[in-house]
């Protein structure tokens, strides 16, 4: 129910990298072909603005349920998101058929590769919902714009990327920016900024083992999420009992939720309906689009938090927020440059579907 769920963090928003690397599917502009290009520009366009306000909504409810109604359990708040992601996303590929399912995992394959996404899928949410206790939300929104810098070096790391000397000018820029804003910062909580950064470095490590573990197999993202949700909510599940249904129980947690229940079902469907605009966004426009529309909105909700909130933004932060954006800008053209490049000449990795599919009968029977 984060809204890091969902910008993005799922397969459907954050994982762009991936869908510029292998270029698109040959169903890929399969909507676009349907329409007229009047219904288009419309389509397009009410799926651009629902996209920017649900997920800008779901940041403000987030906010409100755990800072203002006093639902302070981040784990659980996130555990219902995936758990409502998941039976979504079940009944869309196997009741509804919305969705064309022909790959089976077997169980070997979930424990050893989805299993490990959705762990590290799990501790992104949880400290992306911890950090709303600690910061304000203008504040984590220009601390988004940092993102790309831990991605980066995380990919450095893993080695699925080499670095360059204009890729390093735009992480500078980022860095900069990021750091003159948390110097500017009036309500600065340095356990607060430790939980955000956590949060983007546990989801570097998600994308990064994407890449290397799912690379290939070219999931839609409902089928995606399908996998990753049920996988996600256990590690949540697991923390909750352990650490979160205590401190529950004594206070009576559960009657927030049954004094409110349309909004905290509301929560949980804006997230999965949050990953399915950005599927659309991707599909009609590009992966471009969706990741200038996330700048974009995440700047509305710093405008949100200063006029709703009443939060306070210093002209120093709003200078080093711009400095981040100018990078983070930066950065997205100089990926977008590489992408043609990558399509065209990039060999298969470790997982691919299609060199697996060569050599293991389970895969060419479509079970992995």
């Amino acid at each position: 129910m984060s809204e890091a769920g969902l910008e993005s963090r799922s397969p459907a928003s954050r994982d762009t990298k991936a869908l510029e690397k292998e270029g698109p599917p040959l169903e890929q502009k399969s909507m676009a072909k349907a329409m007229s290009p009047a219904m288009l520009q419309v389509v397009t366009g009410v799926a651009c603005v629902g996209w920017m306000g649900i997920s800008s909504a779901l940041i403000m409810i987030n906010k409100y349920i755990m800072s203002t109604d006093g639902f302070a359990y981040p784990m659980a708040l996130s555990c219902l998101g995936m758990l409502f992601s998941s039976v979504a996303s079940y009944l869309a590929c196997r009741v509804f058929r919305v969705v064309e399912v022909n790959r089976v995992l077997t169980w070997k394959f979930y424990l050893e590769r989805i299993l490990p996404v959705g762990f590290f899928m799990a501790l992104t949410l949880l400290f992306g919902n911890i950090v709303y206790l600690y910061l304000t939300v203008s504040f984590i929104q220009m601390l988004k714009a940092f993102t790309p810098v831990i991605t980066m070096l995380a990919l450095f790391i893993a080695r699925l990327e080499e670095p360059s000397s204009r890729l390093i000018v735009a992480v500078v820029l980022i860095a900069l920016g990021t750091a003159m804003a948390s110097y500017g910062e009036v309500n600065m909580s340095t356990l607060g900024l430790t939980f955000m950064f956590a949060s983007e470095t546990f989801e570097a490590i998600r994308l990064v083992m994407t890449q290397i573990l799912l690379v290939g197999l070219k999931f839609h993202p409902i089928e995606g999420l399908m996998h990753l949700a049920p996988a996600c909510s256990f590690w949540l599940l697991l923390g909750v009992a352990f650490y979160e249904w205590p401190k529950m129980a004594q206070a009576n947690a559960l009657s927030l939720i049954y004094a409110k229940p349309l909004l905290y079902l509301a929560a949980a469907a804006m997230g999965f309906g949050v990953n399915i605009l950005a599927y659309i966004v991707i599909q009609l426009a590009s992966s471009l689009t969706l990741k200038v529309l996330g700048t974009v909105k995440n700047a509305l909700v710093v405008w949100m938090g200063i006029i709703f909130l009443a939060e306070l933004v210093t002209p120093l932060q709003g200078l080093g927020y711009a400095i981040s954006v100018a990078g983070f800008f930066l950065y997205n053209y100089i990926k977008m440059q590489k992408a043609p490049a990558l399509r065209s000449s990039a060999p298969l990795k470790h997982g691919d579907y299609a060199a697996v599919a060569q050599t293991d009968a389970e895969a060419q029977k479509g079970r992995v």
